[in-house]
């Protein structure tokens, strides 16, 4: 993989970053309001940006192979599903932010989709 995936990769996860804390801090929360009356557009957010988390960190580790209970994962997904589901449930302690099972399920869709689609290209491209 070349050294501009990893840079833009490596990005992407401090944008990340980025978000959750700037959505945790009650001052800054007008910036992440984006719906706008918009229909789902969380949820849609949530997909895109967690999956795109996915697809970075399952890049960067190669779509590294993890054996669990005799079945075979992406090691970054893996990762990713753990830090997600952490900080969403992390919400509920947050006095500024919400828990809701349909972002943590966006989330997931989103987590294993891009990181298929991470592997997917790793193998047709590499």
């Amino acid at each position: 993989m070349s050294a501009k995936i990893k840079i833009f990769a490596s990005i992407y996860i401090f944008i990340i970053a980025g978000i959750v804390i700037l959505a945790d801090v009650k001052s800054t929360q007008y910036l992440l309001r984006l719906s706008g009356g918009i229909p789902y557009l969380d949820k849609i957010a949530h997909f895109f940006l967690m999956g795109g988390f996915s697809f970075a960190v399952n890049l960067i580790l190669k779509a590294r192979n993890l054996s669990l209970w005799n079945f075979q994962y992406l090691m970054g997904t893996v990762i990713v599903l753990l830090i997600v589901t952490i900080e969403e449930v992390s919400q509920i302690f947050i006095i500024v932010r919400s828990f809701d099972i349909g972002d943590l399920a966006a989330d997931y869709l989103g987590i294993i989709i891009f990181g298929e689609i991470s592997r997917f290209m790793l193998r047709k491209y590499t």
